[in-house]
């Protein structure tokens, strides 16, 4: 018969095998064929944990037949109430064994010897083994509990350890590839720089401009084409369009159009047409005698009167609704305006200049803006360039915005320092200028230094590689801004509209495009 000192100089002979092998199938494999060795059972399985379950991993002398057979379903039923308890399981004849007289299979596989342990890790359960032997009884006793347990601790650590190895080196390999892939953009971002810092100091060496153009900040090839095409316009009278995406500095454009034309040192007015319902816009332009309305209890001149011998900028043109087309075409048309409330006409000398973020000749061939103020207006068009599209003029738009602010965020301005700017390089801009003048301001605020770190750019989150196509991230990142602006303004539509620069019509068309609810008002 067996020695329980044989059986355990047995196990230990047999526990280095187990603890060496880090394939987890091959350890549960030669666990069992110990197990049924050293315990002397006639057949066994192994249970593993499997998500929220648990299967049958490894088997001994119990074919795949077997264990789908109802029979079975008692060996198995101990087994995972060893595996959710934690606690082993034996037993010297289980026909005589009052916990299990109510089970047939008992009976029908005249079951004797059992013996069935916890696989456990120092977190959770990770399996049980079972052995049994249905011919012999008292084949086990409380020395073969010990060494079964023995033997599944062995198990546990066997598979820990191979867990553990599986896991260092699938994170070896994970920050390989990270680190593979950030030298990768060190040194493409590195060439990008010098290509920038190239295309800058080319484009100061060119021939200079006709005008100093001081308060249009960079100098990079998109923005001296439109300084080139400033200079040949702003001598002029003549009506401007001035196209460009939101935050992109159209107004700043159309001031320099009037300080350095022919009209300088007159009035450069401005509204935005989009801001204002119909009755108020009409007032504002033409203007309105006293009681022309409700609480018009004095007479106003309008916006082209008081702009007379200057420039008028029509800002959001895009916005205006088609009966205010007319009312603006007539005016443009007869150079003439008719206060609300009169039927006096007054003549008006003023230049002209619209500025859209929209396609008006798209919104003319939808019918959505009259083709004749189209052509008004059109007399000449500039494009104002996105920031992504003048990438360039990052480095000095920055230190210029970081000047500005010093005043406001302690005196001293902030350096923007070269990881920084590297993010500022990379990331895509949908809010253009005016974005970048406001991370910089927060960045100005939080930053716990005088240079500026990426961790101080409260930048969106990165879209991961593949994550759609180049309209889809500029998307996903307007939306991020947009739900960024609303809740630093605790979703007061206004202040959310200020902080991000456009008026509150722009702002529920771009709620509206992301399917964001509009909570609170203000």
């Amino acid at each position: 018969g067996r020695s329980p000192g044989d059986a355990a100089l047995r196990l230990l002979a047999l526990a280095p095998g187990i603890l060496a092998e880090r394939d987890a199938q091959r350890v549960l494999e030669r666990a069992l064929d110990a197990g049924l060795e050293v315990l002397g059972g006639e057949r066994g399985f192994l249970l593993l944990r499997d998500g929220s379950d648990w299967r049958v991993a490894a088997a001994r002398n119990i074919d795949r037949e077997s264990i789908r057979r109802p029979a079975f379903k008692f060996s198995r039923s101990i087994a995972e109430q060893v595996a959710d308890t934690g606690e082993p399981v034996w037993t010297a004849s289980a026909v005589e064994d009052p916990r299990f007289a109510g089970a047939r299979s008992v009976h029908q596989l005249a079951l004797q010897s059992i013996v069935c342990v916890p696989i456990r890790s120092p977190e959770r359960v990770l399996g049980t083994i079972y052995v049994e032997n249905r011919f012999s009884r008292g084949r086990f006793d409380a020395g073969d509990l010990r060494l079964a347990q023995a033997l599944a601790d062995q198990v546990a650590l066997a598979l820990e350890a191979g867990r553990l190895e599986r896991e260092l080196r699938e994170r070896a390999e994970e920050l390989e590839r990270a680190r593979a892939e950030l030298a990768r953009r060190v040194d493409a971002q590195e060439d990008e720089l010098a290509r920038l810092e190239h295309q800058v100091r080319q484009s100061r060496d060119e021939a200079a401009l006709r005008h100093e153009y001081a308060e249009i900040v960079g100098r990079g090839p998109a923005m001296r084409r439109l300084l080139a095409a400033l200079d040949r316009v702003a001598e002029t009278s003549l009506p401007v369009l001035i196209e460009g995406a939101t935050g992109t500095g159209k107004e700043l454009v159309a001031r320099a159009l009037h300080e350095h034309g022919p009209r300088r040192g007159r009035p450069f007015l401005s509204v935005n047409c989009g801001a204002l319902p119909d009755l108020l816009l009409e007032s504002e332009l033409f203007g309105h005698v006293r009681g022309a309305f409700t609480g018009a209890d004095r007479a106003r001149p309008g916006l082209m009167r008081e702009a007379s011998g200057g420039t008028l900028f029509l800002d959001e043109i895009g916005e205006t609704s088609p009966a205010m087309q007319v009312k603006l075409l007539r005016a443009l048309q007869n150079a003439e305006v008719t206060p609300l409330g009169s039927d006096r006409p007054v003549p008006v000398d003023v230049r002209v200049v619209a500025a859209t973020n929209r396609d008006l000749e798209r919104m003319v061939a939808e019918g959505k803006f009259r083709e004749d103020l189209f052509y008004r207006l059109n007399v000449v068009r500039l494009r104002v360039p996105s920031l992504a599209e003048r990438r360039e003029d990052i480095p000095d738009l920055a230190a210029h915005f970081l000047v500005r602010l010093a005043p406001q965020t302690g005196g001293k301005p902030r350096r923007l320092g070269r990881a920084a700017l590297r993010a500022l390089l990379r990331h895509d801009f949908p809010g253009n200028v005016r974005e970048l003048e406001n991370l910089l301001a927060t960045a100005a605020v939080f930053a716990p230094g005088e240079e500026i770190r990426p961790e101080d750019l409260p930048l969106p989150a990165a879209v991961p590689a593949g994550g759609g196509s180049r309209r889809e991230q500029l998307r996903a990142a307007d939306r991020e801004l947009v739900e960024r602006a609303l809740r630093a303004c605790g979703y007061n539509l206004s202040a959310a509209a200020r902080r991000l620069g456009v008026s509150r019509p722009t702002l529920y068309r771009r709620l509206r495009e992301h399917g964001l609810a509009r909570r609170g008002g203000g």
